[in-house]
């Protein structure tokens, strides 16, 4: 009886240990192509994004369930005068991307640092995991996507890239 006692105490405490123990192991990801670098690892119920080119001006990266660029949830970013600044857009046709919050969605971007070191850029920032509107994506751990890669020479969001190009990825 004892015994018995003891073996599902014992049961007990392992299972409510492991029900404790965090849903991500908070492995970092990355791949690297046409000089950009980007990487990824989940924590909680957020990811968080670190993305670096050989540039002094914007960065982006965009994830997307097809090949183009309609329907993407795009995250572009900059550093002016030290002060790091990534916002989410949303493209409605090649060429044609506004913020979400032009579409009456909410910004969920939170983290945002950089840094600018020459003709280099580096911008970490980090998302929800769980779209809060319909022109954001789920990020969840395992999610494929093609990811949209970019970046320009200049600072301004509307300039036209320098380096574009696609990537499929598993978050």
């Amino acid at each position: 009886m004892k015994y018995l006692f003891l073996s599902k105490l014992l049961l007990f405490i392992l299972t409510s240990c492991q029900a404790q123990a965090p849903l991500h192991q908070n492995t970092i990801q990355n791949i690297s192509k046409n000089g950009m670098s980007i990487s990824w690892h989940h924590q909680n119920d957020r990811i968080y994004i670190e993305m670096s080119a050989p540039t002094d001006g914007w960065v982006a990266i965009g994830f997307n369930t097809h090949a183009g660029t309609t329907g993407t949830y795009l995250l572009m970013g900059h550093i002016i005068n030290g002060k790091a600044n990534v916002v989410e857009y949303y493209t409605t046709s090649p060429g044609d991307y506004n913020p979400i919050t032009t579409h009456g969605a909410q910004a969920q971007i939170q983290d945002i640092e950089g840094v600018e070191k020459g003709k280099s850029s580096t911008l970490k920032f980090s998302l929800p995991i769980l779209a809060t509107s319909k022109y954001q994506r789920n990020l969840t751990e395992g999610t494929a996507y093609i990811m949209l890669i970019a970046y320009s020479r200049e600072d301004d969001f509307k300039h036209h890239s320098m380096m574009r190009t696609s990537v499929e990825v598993k978050l």
